[in-house]
Formats: C-alpha cells, sequence, structure tokens
C-alpha cells in the first residue's frame, strides 16, 4: 500500500509505508514550516514552497534516476528513495538564509545529527533497516564522498533537478524549466559514472541555463540578497538577545522567527526586512577593483553603518559533466560551445539608508 501525494511539478509521488513513516515524524513534518527560498517571497510573493514539498520532489526524482540508470537492487533502491526523502531534514529557518549563523555547522551536518538524535534512526531500524544501510543512507544524502553515483547531489542529480522546476514555477518565472523528461531517459551508468547520452545535448544545456538564470534573476535578485542580509542581522541580533540559542536553531520554523519579528515590528532592524525599509541599491558591478574604489570613496565620505556590501558568486558548473556518445566519455565543456561560453556569475553590489539613497547614488555617477 502506498500513499499518494498530489504535486504540481511531478503530478503524483508515491510514498511506501516506511516513507510514510518519516515523513509522519516531527523532525520531517518541521520541513513544512521551512520556505524552500527564504525570504525571497517578499519579492517573488509566490515563492512560498516549503522544503516538505522538495523532499517529496527528490525522493521521486531519485527512484526515476536511480531506475534510469539501469540498476536492479531493490533494497538499495529503497535507501536511495529515502536519502532523496531526508537530504534537507537538518535545514534552518529561512533555508540557507540563515545557515551562516551556524559557524563550522551547515544542514548537512546537522541533518545527520537530527536522523541519529531525533527518532528517524530508529523509526528506519523498525523498519528492517540495519545501521549500515542508515550510514549509506547519509552518505548519499549529505556527503560528496564515496564511490555509489551521486543520484541525490551532483550537477545534475534529484536535489538539483527538483528545486530549479520547483522554483521557477512557484516564482513565476519561466528560467528554471527544461526538458527534465528527456534528460532523465538519457541518464546513463558508464564505467561506474553517471552521464548523459549525448543525444540528449540540448536538454542538458537548457538545464545548466535554466539554472543560470535563476541564479541571476532569482537567487541573487538584489533586492532578496539585501533582504537576506537584514534578516540575518536580525536574527544575529536575536541570538545576542538570548531569544535563539544556535544548539537549537535548527528546531525552530520560519514561524517562530516570525513571531518574534512581529512582536518587535516598532524596532529599525525588524523593518527593514517586514516593512520594506530595507536599504536599496546604490550600484552594482561585476568589477571587484571598481566596487573597491567607489566603496572606499563612500566610506570617507559616510558613515559605515549607512551601508551595506555584498559579494555573490556562482560557478557556471561546479563540476564538469560526461557525455556519452556511444563509444566514449566527452566533457560537456569541449562539446558545447553555449555552455563554455558562458561567464560565471559575479556580482558586487553596495546598499544605502533610504533616507541617503539619492545622495549616494549621485555621488557614485560624479566618480564613476
Amino acid at each position: 500500500m502506498y500513499k499518494e501525494f498530489s504535486d504540481p511539478i511531478h503530478q503524483l509521488i508515491k510514498a511506501s509505508p516506511c516513507e510514510v513513516k518519516v515523513i509522519n515524524s516531527q523532525p520531517f513534518q518541521r520541513l513544512r514550516f521551512i520556505n524552500q527560498l527564504g525570504i525571497a517571497y517578499m519579492v517573488f510573493p509566490s515563492a512560498q514552497h516549503s522544503r516538505f514539498e522538495h523532499s517529496l520532489g527528490t525522493m521521486e526524482l531519485a527512484s526515476r534516476i536511480f531506475n534510469n540508470l539501469g540498476l536492479k537492487d531493490e533494497k538499495l533502491h529503497r535507501l536511495v528513495r529515502l536519502a532523496g526523502l531526508l537530504h534537507d531534514i537538518g535545514h534552518t529557518p529561512f533555508s540557507h538564509t540563515t545557515e551562516v549563523l551556524l559557524g563550522n555547522r551547515n544542514h548537512e551536518s546537522i541533518g545527520e545529527k537530527v536522523v541519529f538524535e531525533e527518532g528517524i534512526a530508529d523509526i528506519l531500524l523498525d523498519c528492517g533497516y540495519t545501521h549500515e544501510d542508515i550510514e549509506l543512507i547519509l552518505q548519499m544524502a549529505f556527503r560528496k564522498g564515496g564511490s555509489f553515483p551521486k543520484v541525490i547531489t551532483g550537477e545534475f542529480g534529484a536535489d538539483r533537478m527538483d528545486y530549479l522546476r520547483r522554483d521557477a514555477y512557484f516564482c513565476g518565472t519561466s528560467y528554471g524549466f527544461f526538458d527534465y523528461s528527456r534528460l532523465l531517459e538519457n541518464i546513463l551508468l558508464v564505467d561506474g559514472k553517471k552521464c548523459v547520452h549525448v543525444s540528449a545535448v540540448r536538454s542538458l544545456e537548457s538545464f545548466i541555463l535554466g539554472r543560470y538564470f535563476m541564479y541571476a534573476q532569482v537567487y541573487f535578485h538584489k533586492v532578496v540578497r539585501i533582504l537576506n542580509i537584514h534578516l540575518e542581522e536580525v536574527m544575529q541580533s536575536f541570538m545576542e538577545e538570548g531569544l535563539l540559542s544556535r544548539e537549537n536553531f535548527h528546531r525552530k520554523t520560519d514561524a517562530h522567527i516570525l513571531s518574534l519579528m512581529l512582536d518587535r515590528y516598532n524596532s529599525e532592524i525588524v523593518r527593514r526586512v517586514l516593512g520594506r525599509e530595507h536599504y536599496r541599491l546604490v550600484f552594482s558591478t561585476s568589477s571587484k577593483e571598481v566596487f573597491e574604489f567607489l566603496k572606499d570613496r563612500i566610506l570617507e565620505r559616510y558613515d559605515k553603518e549607512l551601508f551595506r556590501f555584498d559579494h555573490v558568486n556562482k560557478k557556471v558548473l561546479d563540476e564538469d559533466i560526461l557525455l556519452w556518445d556511444g563509444y566514449k566519455l566527452l566533457s560537456l565543456m569541449e562539446v558545447s560551445g553555449l555552455v563554455s561560453s558562458l561567464k560565471d556569475i559575479e556580482f558586487y553590489r553596495a546598499y544605502a539608508h533610504p533616507k541617503i539613497k539619492d545622495e549616494v547614488r549621485d555621488y557614485v555617477r560624479r566618480i564613476s
């Protein structure tokens, strides 16, 4: 017997009885209240989707990738599905936005801790899985190493393939849409390496371009970035006041944080986020030299507290993707002139307090 979940991206997602037990656990249900894109819904109003449905979608895609790789081990198939389901179990409120507050920890290391300390490992043991099985699940869900092909993580793993389509759908953009059915059908395992048949290179290019534009236009959107900066400052102040602790932060939800913020709406740092009194962009450049020059001139003239400076960058590919032409493995960067022509995304930005934004913009124009 399988439980069925209706989903706008994959239509129907089925979960086995053991998967349902994991889904019904408190740590997993918490993901319903962790927004997939943090505070981005302040810019893209319909981006209200959560880590919960993304995790279900990742499980579904992991299952499809496993089958398309031609793998036949049914137990390993079940472990791959569980790895997809659990890969985001350690996310803190507002997802990646507040992860920087955790010091040397990240959602992967917290995820492993949650599995063992909050009952999920016990559920899996009750389902008949061994400690060795659980270790393999953690390896596939949270860690980059291992000899097993990357089904969850990697350039075209289940995680990335789900969040690109899901984020594009809920942000109301077309950037993240690609022919994922064709891409899925052409994922192969050659010499133990996950690759894509060269006949699907256009679908793969579309996938890479979709990710590229989602970063440029959504994830790195100028207002999303400054709201993230302000939100991080709010969280930091709450921790300094003792309202939040780093040790238990991963047990909180967006609702916890929003409740604290709404109770303190008169605070300027809170209104910068919830009242849209955020600092305004005064200049943006892809040149580090130009940025440093303008930043130095600005800080000679104005108080540093009136500004926030931001630097973001993203490589076109974090690692090369292999193509199979029926005879040998090829590099996507060598085969695709389109992908190889793309430049890494990099922005240097300066934001100023609303009361001086126009004055600063005029000053920047004069000295540029």
